[in-house]
């Protein structure tokens, strides 16, 4: 796997510049990609800009207050991040590249929020449960 933990950050205060996030969290770790990802050669037009987050949850009952179930989200290509827990990485992987319907899965909620610079809505989802949470939030799509 190629290491793409030059952008990882473990800087919760940074991440709350980013996105005006209502999830009481102790901790996070989180990257912000495009779609196509820059691997180093001549830079294309990025499609998709996601952020995807692991976040110690600082209120466990959080997440089981949360009602609206996900509904289909564009999962990047890329998503699966090497860094992500297991079971967080599978999600992930396993709808890589598609707009899958969470609705399904009983552990994933939607999430809608707003950028913090500009106010501009975003939405994605966030899954997980009362130890660990994955946060998922295209910032900005083709449409």
């Amino acid at each position: 796997m190629e290491d793409h933990t030059s952008s990882v950050s473990d800087n919760l205060s940074a991440l709350r510049e980013v996105v005006n996030i209502q999830i009481p969290a102790t901790s996070a770790r989180w990257e912000i990609f495009g779609t196509p990802e820059y691997k180093g050669s001549v830079p294309g037009p990025t499609d998709f800009t996601t952020l995807i987050a692991e976040l110690q949850p600082a209120d466990g009952a959080w997440f089981a207050s949360q009602k609206e179930t996900a509904d289909a989200s564009f999962v990047a290509p890329e998503a699966a991040r090497p860094w992500l827990s297991e079971p967080f990485h599978r999600l992930l992987a396993e709808h890589k590249n598609t707009t899958a319907d969470l609705s399904a899965l009983r552990d994933c909620r939607r999430y809608a929020t707003t950028l913090k610079q500009s106010g501009s809505p975003v939405q994605g989802f966030v899954s997980g449960g009362d130890r660990h949470l994955l946060l998922y939030v295209t910032l900005s799509s083709p449409q």
